[in-house]
């Protein structure tokens, strides 16, 4: 009983795959038949449209016939719609691939001859050696990337303007721009370039700066702000802010002097009145002198110091100092006042 179901599986395990591959099978078979069909509609209404005048149309549609499923007519409509279009490169190999698909004897052999031969002098051919020994990893020829096997052999191109760049491991492409005329015969030596010095900024890295004064015709950046600048308007911060102190410590002083002579008045009036001061308004007051004090040298003296600083730095426009156009001004703040300069800059 146990070998019978054995046996059962093993049969349907060897059954399945052969299954699967007949459906597999049939869906490409399938796939082949809508394309070869596919491509023949497109075929008979790419050759309405050339007929109707409409040759952008019918070519378009040639063009896709062929990639779906080429024969020899379409490649043929294909090369008459290059020759139209002055691709003279694509028509020969159009032509060619055509006239590889048919008899000797056939009828259409006769015409493809006669194109290969009067597009087969006037097509440039260009040719691509790579020496030996040479790091070369890639040639790219028009943005399409060459196989190895072409390299050597001379490549039917158009007439024109081309781009071949050469690509090594670890260096910088080397892009080579070339014209050609047709009859033109040329052999283009692809050598990579040279290794990129250590430590060297990459090529396509360009600052910001320089680049804007290259566009704009311009001169060099402006000079980044002077330090000596900078440290105006710190050394300035910092006597703005010993001012501020100074005046919120005289604001606190000059209230607890106010209530002191308050008292006092009281106690020497007549009749006197009781009053009483204290103690920690005295401690306050006590404490309070010498911050503030400290509070007013370091605010007057870092004002003054940062305006001249800033007064006497560089232009940011002629690189000279500027001329130290400043007078004194008055200060007055709660409990206390002293002197400050004022200038243009």
């Amino acid at each position: 009983m146990i070998s019978s179901v054995r046996r059962l599986r093993g049969a349907c395990l060897v059954v399945a795959p052969l299954g699967l591959g007949l459906v597999v099978g049939g869906a490409a078979y399938a796939d082949e038949k809508d394309d070869k069909a596919r491509a023949q509609q497109l075929f008979v209404e790419g050759r309405k449209a050339i007929e109707a005048g409409d040759k952008a149309t019918g070519c378009a549609k040639m063009r896709e016939s062929m990639g779906l499923f080429a024969v020899a007519n379409t490649l043929f409509n294909v090369a008459q719609c290059d020759e139209g279009e002055g691709k003279i490169a694509a028509a020969l190999e159009h032509w060619e691939r055509g006239l590889a698909l048919i008899d000797a004897k056939d009828a259409r052999a006769k015409v493809a001859k006669e194109r290969i031969n009067t597009l087969s002098p006037r097509v440039p051919r260009l040719r691509i050696v790579v020496p030996p020994g040479q790091p070369v990893s890639a040639v790219v020829l028009d943005g399409t990337e060459l196989a190895p096997s072409t390299l050597s052999a001379p490549l039917y191109v158009e007439p024109g303007s081309h781009v071949i760049v050469v690509r090594a491991q670890g260096r910088p492409d080397r892009k080579h721009e070339l014209t050609l005329a047709e009859k033109e015969r040329t052999e283009f030596v692809a050598t990579p370039a040279a290794p990129a010095p250590a430590g060297a900024p990459s090529a396509t890295v360009v600052p910001t700066a320089t680049a804007t004064a290259s566009a704009t015709g311009g001169g060099p950046p402006p000079p980044p702000t002077s330090f000596r600048r900078t440290a105006g308007f710190l050394v300035g911060g910092v006597g703005v802010a010993g001012l501020v102190a100074a005046g919120v410590t005289g604001g606190i002083i000059m209230a607890k002097v106010s209530s002191f002579d308050a008292c006092r008045e009281k106690r020497d009036a007549t009749p006197p009145e009781r009053c009483e001061i204290k103690e920690s308004d005295v401690r306050t007051y006590d404490a309070l002198l010498v911050p503030n004090a400290i509070a007013w040298g370091v605010g007057l003296a870092g004002v003054g110091v940062g305006l001249v600083l800033v007064l006497t730095a560089p232009s940011a426009k002629g690189g000279e100092a500027g001329k130290a156009s400043f007078v004194p001004v008055p200060i007055v703040l709660p409990g206390g006042g002293g002197m400050g300069l004022s200038g243009r800059f």
